[in-house]
Protein backbone atom coordinates (compact mmCIF):
# COMPACT_ATOMS: atom_id res chain seq x y z
CA UNK A 1 0.00 0.00 0.00
CA UNK A 2 1.22 3.55 -1.03
CA UNK A 3 -0.12 6.78 0.14
CA UNK A 4 -1.52 9.26 -1.46
CA UNK A 5 1.03 12.39 -2.45
CA UNK A 6 -2.17 14.64 -2.47
CA UNK A 7 -4.10 13.93 0.47
CA UNK A 8 -2.03 11.33 2.24
CA UNK A 9 -4.99 8.42 2.38
CA UNK A 10 -4.59 5.11 1.40
CA UNK A 11 -3.88 4.45 -2.13
CA UNK A 12 -4.42 0.83 -3.62
CA UNK A 13 -2.61 -0.56 -6.84
CA UNK A 14 -5.10 -0.94 -9.34
CA UNK A 15 -2.51 -2.54 -12.09
CA UNK A 16 1.60 -3.59 -13.00
CA UNK A 17 3.51 -4.33 -15.47
CA UNK A 18 7.08 -5.30 -15.27
CA UNK A 19 9.35 -3.43 -17.22
CA UNK A 20 12.60 -5.43 -16.38
CA UNK A 21 13.66 -8.29 -14.38
CA UNK A 22 13.81 -6.29 -11.51
CA UNK A 23 11.77 -3.37 -11.76
CA UNK A 24 8.05 -2.52 -11.81
CA UNK A 25 5.34 -0.03 -13.03
CA UNK A 26 2.16 0.16 -10.82
CA UNK A 27 -0.39 2.45 -11.14
CA UNK A 28 -2.36 2.94 -7.80
CA UNK A 29 -5.52 5.38 -7.17
CA UNK A 30 -6.32 7.26 -3.96
CA UNK A 31 -9.13 5.24 -1.49
CA UNK A 32 -9.97 8.83 -0.20
CA UNK A 33 -13.62 9.52 -2.45
CA UNK A 34 -13.04 12.95 -2.60
CA UNK A 35 -9.85 12.92 -3.99
CA UNK A 36 -9.71 9.74 -5.82
CA UNK A 37 -6.18 10.96 -7.40
CA UNK A 38 -3.86 8.06 -9.61
CA UNK A 39 -0.28 7.99 -10.24
CA UNK A 40 2.55 5.88 -11.10
CA UNK A 41 5.50 4.14 -9.43
CA UNK A 42 8.27 2.33 -10.29
CA UNK A 43 9.05 -0.69 -8.02
CA UNK A 44 12.83 -1.79 -8.15
CA UNK A 45 14.89 -4.41 -6.07
CA UNK A 46 18.34 -2.13 -4.71
CA UNK A 47 19.98 -4.99 -3.02
CA UNK A 48 20.13 -8.44 -2.72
Amino acid sequence: MMHCPFCGHAAHARTSRPLSENVKQRYHQCRNIECSATFRTLESIEEI
